[in-house]
This record gives C-alpha cells, structure tokens and sequence, in this order.
C-alpha cells in the first residue's frame, strides 16, 4: 500500500503522471492524509534551494541580498502547478481566517494580520507613502526599480519523469488580491535574462452607484458579497470559490492543493472522486452562464439576488509582455558567491512596470439628475419651447395659484 500511496501521491504533483492510472481504490485516511502532506513537503524544493539573490529597491536599496534576506519576502503557495513561492502576496495569501489550519502545516509561523489597503478604498491617503506596507508598491516604472531574482536549477535533481525534458521555471502573475489557480503563466527558460514588463489595468466605479442593485451596474462593491475562502471578492476568487462549495456539496472531497477550513478535509483520491470533480467544473461553467443571463437587463428581476460572479466594481488587472536575452560569462569570470553552478543551472529574471502612468476605466451613471434637468432645459425648449422654467410656471398656475385664490376667499368671507 505504501508504494501504491506514494505513486498516487507523485501522480497529483507531477504533470505527466495525471491521467495515468494512479488513482486509489478508497480515499486517503487521515495519517495517509498527513503522509501526503509530508510527500509534499519534502519532494517540493524550498525558496533556499531556488532564489540564490534578489533585488527589491525598496528593500535592498542597489545592493542585492542573499538567500535569507529574499526569501523573507517570499511565500509558499498552493497552485495548479503545485507548491509554488509568492511575492507581494497577502496576508493568509488573501484567503480568509478559517483557512488558517490549513494553511499552518505548510508555514507553522503564519498568522492573520491587519491590512490597511483595499480594492475599495486604496491605500491611505499619506505623505510620504508607506514603501513597506502590503500589498508593496513602487513609484516609478523602469527595470532598476522592479524585483530582480537570481534562480538556480540543480539539473542533476531534475525529475524527467514528472516535468520532461524542459528545464526553466514557471511564473505566474496576478493581482495579490486574486487567488494563483488561475493566472498568466510564463515560462522561464535557463541561461537567460528574462525581462517582464507588466502594464496595470485599473477599473474604478464611482461610488453613487450603489444605489443600484448589482444585476443592474454588473459589479459588486466589497461589503456586498462575501466569499467562504478569499478575504476579497474578484470574479475569478468567486468563481473558484463556487467550485470548492459545489464539489464539497457533490463529491464531498476537494482537490489536494484547494483551500481547506481543516486538513482533515476529505481529498479527492478515486476515480469516481476526479470524475466527480470534472461533472461540477462543468456544472459550475453551465450555472455562471445561465446566472450572467438571468442578470442582462432584458432577464433581471428587481428585489431577487444575483447568482452571477460579476467583476469587482474596482479591480486591478495585469498584462506583461516578456523580453529574452542570453546570458554569457567571460572569460575569467569567476562563480557567484553562493557556489558553483554548471552550464543551464541559472537564469535572471527582472519584473517591473512598464510605465509611471497608464489609463484605467471609469464606471459611472450614464444619466443623472443632473443630465435629466439638463435635458429639460435643453431639448424640450429647442423643440417644443419648453424649458425648467416653464415647469416651474406650470405647477405655480395649477397647483399654487388655486390654492392662494381659495385660501384668500376663505379668509375674505370670515
């Protein structure tokens, strides 16, 4: 049975073992839950072993620091891709409280943490700002004022049978307020200078339009809808969020790398249970469109919630495009301080803005009080002689001046 767990167990971490065959008969117990976790933990290289130097200007000024230093500002993250290490993440990796037993057995010292920014609200309004305050932030675009990371790959610990024959890295960017499940993925090949340059997309909504109900403005505020496992509400969070509840409700398993309230949580193992899982990805895409179809204006229903995972109403998203260059040595260049790599075992990559400014997009009423009494005075006095002061000599003729004339008679007579 050990050899069989333990193949099941490289089946869920190693992409060409998926499919394979390697499922179990019955699902893990709670100590082959444990034996999974350790699986993990050991099979999985640990940031020491990967980030050897690293540059963050706000942190390191021009120097670069060493593998202690970087990796206090990296942390382990479950993805698709397995364990992974994340920089600029939230606290809890955005997730919420309840999922903090789950998340202590793969970084013991985590704890919540208070957060002062928000997508609603930004960042507070000081001068100067907080550098060090997360999620971290630069002032100005350029490659010497992004992250700079020196990556070692030891070949001779390459796992052909799980990854191929590729050697590089991957790297996935996001918003630190969306979860890492899905996300542009980059590939980082070895020997080279991998330049990314990343260009922000910001969507506000002004605040009046609160007013409206969510199927009408297409977007949720933060306070209007809560998620069971991310601390913020984005489209994809409650997307994947959705997924999680339905398969605990169907299948009552999740995936192994899926955020748990507790780690006793049943994980998927058979293959009815990976079967199952597949039947609500589909159930969970049919119910998303029905519910985006249920809320177009022409189907929406005024007073009923909505079931539809519309975009937050502020949002941040990233596009990047990706620069390759060869690293070469010359002759008599000694190794890095750190050791003594062969050919293939190191790469650079540098991750920055593209530019200090860039344009967002802006929700806001259409039409207003404002436009309606614009209007008036506008189109009805250009096509029909009529105007707001014409209003306002109507109701005084029919209501007001009546109401004098009876009023004075009534006194007269008395």
């Amino acid at each position: 049975m050990q050899a069989c767990s333990e193949k099941f167990f490289a089946s869920l971490v190693c992409p060409r073992l998926k499919g394979a065959g390697l499922a179990l008969k019955d699902r893990l117990k709670q100590d082959e839950i444990i034996e999974l976790q350790e699986f993990i933990l050991q099979g999985s290289l640990q940031c020491s072993d990967v980030v050897k130097t690293c540059n963050w200007p706000a942190k390191h000024d021009n120097l670069w620091g060493g593998t202690r230093d970087c990796c206090e500002m990296f942390q382990p993250v479950f993805t698709n891709y397995g364990l992974c290490f994340a920089f600029n993440s939230l606290p809890l990796n955005g997730m919420t409280n309840e999922t903090l037993p789950w998340q202590q057995w793969l970084s013991p010292n985590l704890a919540p943490a208070g957060l002062q920014w928000g997508l609603d609200v930004g960042y507070p309004k000081v001068f100067p700002p907080d550098l060090v305050m997360q999620p971290l932030r630069v002032m100005v675009a350029g490659e010497v004022n992004g992250l700079s990371l020196e990556l070692y790959l030891n070949s001779s610990e390459h796992q052909f049978s799980c990854e191929g024959n590729s050697l590089g890295f991957t790297i996935l960017i996001s918003a630190p307020t969306d979860h890492l499940y899905t996300s542009t993925v980059m590939r980082i090949p070895m020997n080279r200078m991998t330049t990314v340059e990343v260009s922000p997309i910001t969507y506000k909504t002004d605040p009046t339009l609160r007013s409206l109900a969510p199927y009408k403005r297409q977007c949720f505020f933060q306070s209007e809808r809560r998620l069971e496992y991310y601390n913020f509400y984005t489209d994809t969070n409650c997307q994947h969020d959705l997924l999680i509840r339905e398969a605990k409700e169907m299948c009552d398993c999740v995936l192994y790398n899926w955020p748990r309230k507790n780690i006793w949580d049943q994980i998927c193992s058979t293959d009815r249970d990976f079967q199952c899982i597949n039947e609500v990805n589909a159930k969970v895409e049919e119910q998303l469109i029905y519910a985006y179809y249920e809320d177009s204006e022409e189907q929406g229903k005024a007073g009923e919630g909505t079931k539809s995972c519309h975009p937050s109403c502020n949002d941040i998203i990233y596009s990047s495009q990706v620069f390759y260059s060869d690293l070469i040595r010359e002759h008599g260049d000694g190794s890095p301080s750190w050791g003594n790599p062969r050919h293939g075992e190191v790469t650079i990559v540098n991750v920055h803005f593209y530019e200090d400014l860039f344009l967002g997009q802006h929700r806001h009423a259409q039409y207003d009080d404002y436009y309606f009494a614009g209007a008036i005075g506008g189109l009805l006095s250009l096509f029909l002689g009529f105007s707001i002061i014409s209003v306002a000599e109507l109701v005084y003729f029919v209501f007001l001046r009546p109401f004098y004339i009876i009023l004075k008679e009534i006194r007269r007579q008395h």
